[in-house]
């Protein structure tokens, strides 16, 4: 019997897995710039 919380190296998983990693540094990245534009606008 699988263990099901083990991830399986399947495309659907791995395409999550890069828009996941993608979403956070773009959030992360956006983020900066809106602080940066908000300290440098008076």
């Amino acid at each position: 019997m699988r263990n099901p919380f083990i991830p399986s190296r399947s495309p659907v998983c791995e395409l999550a897995n890069l828009i996941l990693i993608f979403g956070v540094t773009f959030a992360g990245l956006t983020a900066a710039a809106v602080a940066l534009l908000a300290s440098v606008m008076p």
